[in-house]
């Protein structure tokens, strides 16, 4: 980078048009793929130091032989029909050269400065017709995004690199982030505006953030990952994602060591393969390249042996379409309650080791009322149910019966819903006809343990 702009303005062309495919049949399509690859390889590869750790010497970035058609290669021997390369992980360090930092490949020594691995990882890939897809870190460790509280300038910074790795590299069919939700939280950096974005950029492209939540929770797909495994009764889009190697590497990052690591057999991967194919659950093994930029020969040839060994069964029925869906969020800037820490149940804040969730006293009816911070036309309203660690959804008060309100002015409110809902622990999501307001408030007549608990509040507007 060599001048930060705080807003950047983009004459959008082709990308920008509407997707003529629904969300339903883009993940029926992603789902279809089956099996993937995961790269872990940025300048951790090189320094060996740990997981996040800011201001890494960069000068030590030098893959001298990086060859990505050998990736290539390797992951067509295996049929994997897609590919996710970590563009920048939670240490900041870019694999291409961001006009919004200095922490990238335009300041090491490879290539003199010239380089783009994104370029030569999507140009080797679809060469393969392997779909290149990113991975993204919100969390930035160098650059402090994450670590305070965020301010306009790290919403602007997130959207200007997003928008760098969704304009100059052709179609992205699926965009993973990272270090968001159990980071700082879907609220701080706002996940409608970012997938607005996302959206807006490549109306095809799937996005996904490592939620810890099993569910659709402002996800197009569910990401299981590693020793959190796909539920044997899965009938969501999802990704299982797993390691090759059983021992060694820096965290999901090349080490040394891993080119003689004992590596998943390739029974135990074929395996994997056919409990995830029965579940609509695409599994992608992270195969991290070394220092070199190559794939270590021992997983080359392991990949080859899956993919001598491996057959997808054309014949499982396609993906089940599910009403859980909220395409269009809005996320809700605030709540006030009774009893209990409303705000808890809209901070967007959850992790596989902490949860945050409203918990009412147990005198019922008990309403809730959300803020949306202006007046939307809103169509959808959901509830996630509570969660513990680890990954762990709980019925305990689980709602039961309800009413919902709308109002534009937070005085007088109409009555938009009621119902009944099974008190299990799945999420729950409600369609009305489009009403416009700003609060909606939530009466809980009855929770399991007669008391309502809420994870995460969701709303979901028009088109």
């Amino acid at each position: 980078m060599r001048d930060i702009r705080l807003f950047v303005f983009i004459l959008f062309t082709s990308t920008s048009i509407l997707s003529s495919q629904s969300l339903y049949e883009l993940q029926k399509e992603f789902i279809d793929l089956r099996f993937g690859v995961f790269f872990h390889f940025g300048i951790m590869t090189f320094t060996g130091d740990p997981w996040a750790t800011p201001h890494q010497d960069i000068s030590k970035f030098n893959p001298a032989d990086l060859d990505c058609n050998q990736w290539a290669d390797a992951a067509s021997k295996a049929k994997m029909k897609f590919a996710i390369l970590t563009t920048k992980h939670h240490d900041g360090f870019c694999l291409w050269d961001s006009k919004y930092t200095e922490y990238d490949v335009a300041s090491t020594p490879w290539k003199n400065g010239k380089g783009d691995a994104l370029r030569e990882f999507v140009d080797a890939f679809r060469k393969k017709g392997i779909e290149p897809c990113f991975y993204y870190s919100v969390w930035d460790n160098t650059h402090g995004i994450g670590n305070k509280e965020i301010n306009r300038d790290d919403i602007e910074f997130i959207k200007g690199q997003l928008t760098e790795l969704l304009t100059n590299y052709g179609k992205i069919k699926l965009l993973f982030i990272d270090g968001w939700s159990w980071k700082m939280g879907h609220r701080a950096v706002p996940y409608d505006e970012i997938r607005e974005l996302v959206k807006k950029l490549q109306p095809e492209c799937l996005l996904i953030d490592n939620t810890h939540i099993p569910e659709l929770y402002h996800n197009d797909l569910i990401h299981f990952e590693t020793a959190v495994k796909c539920p044997a009764d899965n009938r969501l889009p999802g990704m299982q994602s797993m390691l090759i190697n059983k021992s060694g590497g820096n965290d999901w990052f090349w080490s040394p060591d891993v080119a003689t690591a004992p590596l998943l057999t390739a029974d135990e991967i074929l395996e994997s393969l056919d409990y995830l194919e029965k579940r609509w659950s695409v599994f992608v093994l992270n195969c991290p390249p070394n220092n070199k930029g190559l794939i270590d020969s021992s997983i080359v040839e392991r990949l080859s042996e899956i993919g001598e060994k491996w057959e997808p069964d054309f014949n499982r029925p396609p993906l089940p379409e599910t009403n859980t869906v909220i395409e269009h969020p809005v996320v809700i800037k605030s709540a006030e309650a009774e009893s209990g820490n409303a705000d808890f149940a809209v901070d967007g804040i959850n992790d596989r080791y902490y949860y945050s969730y409203w918990e009412s006293d147990s005198t019922l009816p008990q309403s809730i009322i959300f803020d949306l911070g202006k007046n939307y036309d809103l169509i959808q309203f959901g509830y996630l149910p509570k969660y513990t660690p680890v990954v762990q959804p709980d019925n305990d008060g689980s709602i039961t019966s309800y009413v919902l309100y709308a109002s534009k002015d937070k005085i007088d409110f109409d009555k938009i819903a009621e119902g009944n809902w099974m008190g299990d622990h799945r999420m729950k999501v409600i369609r009305f006809p489009a009403v416009s307001a700003r609060y909606l408030k939530l009466v809980v007549n009855s929770a399991v343990n007669n008391r309502a608990i809420i994870t995460e509040a969701l709303a979901g507007k028009k088109k």
